[in-house]
């Protein structure tokens, strides 16, 4: 990929240069690994390039629902979605956004190979698009499929003329094309990835000539750019420095409700699970356990002292807020003694030994802090922080028996979570995703895929609840707190922080 001169040698030489009026930078924790839109769906890649590529429906801060590349859509029968393309949308090379091109983007996605994670959850249940006219397309499903909408929120659109292409052509930027507020300038892996500004965007005048994406995976030194003058927003503000920047007029804290919780992920499936020291059994087969290791976490405390108030108690996998959760549930409070009753009672008096294993990312400290609540009910358990380039890949080929790590109900509702996570694996296409636990009764598939099938929201919203209820009450994916959105810049600017905590660089504004 052609760079611009010097551009890519390196954050330094990108950081000493000093800001233009019209350039914006920002200094992230994670940067994007890919410029694929449908490769390795996670945050840092979605928040990134969602700056470049654009969805059929999209979502504002507080993620409701709101047109896209498609300025309208209809239930056309119990099996059809009828989609009215936005007029006079052009792609970066100059091409217009086609219906043709939406369906070659659907093609595309579950046809990646050797996707490690891949975004075909989003699709689950399409069965074909017919294109009507250059810009009305229908998707017919293999059932009711309410969710549909919803779900086209993290589908991105791109020109058919790519649509064929591998992940390393989308990586190299030759087709790296979409119809978002800023092109792509120039990427490669841990450099910047710079962006200027599409003139044509249908959504109107872009703020920046150019945005850049500068990774600072170090807590530190993100801070200390920002201080400094070296970028002029930073994403995942370490929590001890949010009073210290809050403080300064110099600056502005942007923070808000998120969608990600840490989660505690237990397997339930196999019975000599890695990282479990208990004579050759799996404990966490035994909801009592699980409920004893649920019982024993402080949650307030975590929220408010280990991570400073910018964390939330819950011990439900999902924010309240969210379509399908349970909104006035009460947090159980913190009870080791009933948590070493319920180890005694499922045969574990003496408790057993555990390894804890950790994505890197805003998590360690509560799982240090959790690890010390179960050594304190028998459980001895040791933390391992496993690096950000093998967690996944580790998770993926099921090597912890147990894991923390920030989940984001990325659809604003449950069905997202419940559909990739507690259905079956390998049943129905596109469900049961990201279950790496073993979870899933052949009468909780039915359930979420009843739910999933169900077109009046009351009916599937309280079907959704009460499958959040059975995930709670059995302790299947154990809730332990909701994070929040925090972001800092200079105080010229102005931003509203999103649920979804992406970094859309045409939200971030002058004052």
């Amino acid at each position: 990929m052609k760079l611009l001169p010097r551009l890519a040698l390196g954050l330094s030489m990108l950081l000493s240069a000093p800001a233009m009026a019209q350039d914006l930078r920002i200094g992230i924790q994670a940067p994007p690994s890919t410029l694929d839109p449908h490769w390795l769906l996670n945050l840092s890649n979605t928040g990134a390039l969602r700056n470049i590529y654009e969805t059929l429906v999209t979502r504002d801060a507080q993620m409701q629902l709101k047109p896209g590349l498609a300025q309208s859509w209809r239930v056309v029968d119990d099996t059809t979605w009828e989609f009215k393309l936005r007029p006079g949308v052009r792609f970066h090379d100059g091409a217009p956004l086609t219906s043709a091109d939406v369906a070659a983007s659907f093609q595309r996605v579950p046809n990646v190979p050797g996707n490690p994670n891949p975004y075909t959850i989003y699709l689950a249940g399409v069965a074909g698009v017919e294109v009507v006219d250059d810009l009305t397309l229908r998707v017919r499903a293999s059932g009711p499929l309410p969710i549909l909408p919803t779900n086209l929120t993290q589908i991105s659109i791109v020109p058919r003329s790519v649509a064929e292409k591998g992940n390393a052509e989308f990586n190299s930027g030759a087709a790296a094309i979409g119809t978002g507020p800023f092109r792509v300038t120039s990427w490669s892996t841990s450099a910047p990835l710079v962006m200027r500004r599409n003139e044509a965007w249908w959504g109107g005048t872009v703020p920046w000539e150019t945005a850049s994406l500068v990774p600072i995976p170090v807590d530190s030194a993100r801070v200390a750019a920002l201080l400094a003058g070296d970028v002029d927003f930073i994403n995942n503000v370490p929590l001890q420095d949010a009073p210290r920047i809050k403080g300064d007029r110099r600056f502005a804290l942007f923070d808000g409700p998120s969608v990600y919780a840490a989660n505690l992920y237990l397997d339930v499936e196999r019975t000599n699970p890695p990282g479990v020291e208990a004579e050759g059994r799996n404990p966490m087969r035994d909801v009592r356990v699980r409920r004893a290791m649920s019982l024993a976490l402080n949650r307030d405390g975590i929220a408010r002292q280990i991570m400073e108030g910018y964390a939330d108690p819950t011990d439900q996998p999902a924010p309240p807020f969210i379509f399908g959760a349970i909104p006035d549930r009460t947090v159980p409070a913190a009870d080791p003694n009933a948590a070493k009753a319920l180890l005694a009672e499922a045969g574990y008096p003496q408790g057993f030994g555990l390894n804890l294993f950790c994505s890197p990312s805003r998590t360690p400290r509560i799982c240090q802090a959790m690890a010390a609540a179960w050594t304190r009910i028998g459980i001895r358990t040791t933390v391992e922080i496993v690096p950000q380039a093998t967690f996944l890949t580790r998770r993926n080929k099921r090597e912890y028996g147990a894991f923390v790590t920030a989940f984001g109900s990325l659809t604003g509702e449950t069905s997202y979570l419940l559909g990739s996570q507690l259905h079956s694996a390998g049943v129905v296409p596109g469900l049961g995703t990201l279950n790496f636990t073993g979870l899933g009764t052949p009468e909780t598939d039915a359930l979420i895929q009843r739910a999933r099938a169900t077109l009046d929201d009351a009916s599937r919203g309280q079907q959704l609840r009460e499958l959040m209820q059975r995930t709670v009450d059995e302790s299947l994916i154990i809730g332990v707190g909701l994070l929040r959105s925090v972001n800092a810049g200079q105080a010229r600017l102005s931003y509203q922080a999103r649920a979804d905590e992406e970094v859309l660089a045409v939200e971030i504004k002058p004052r």
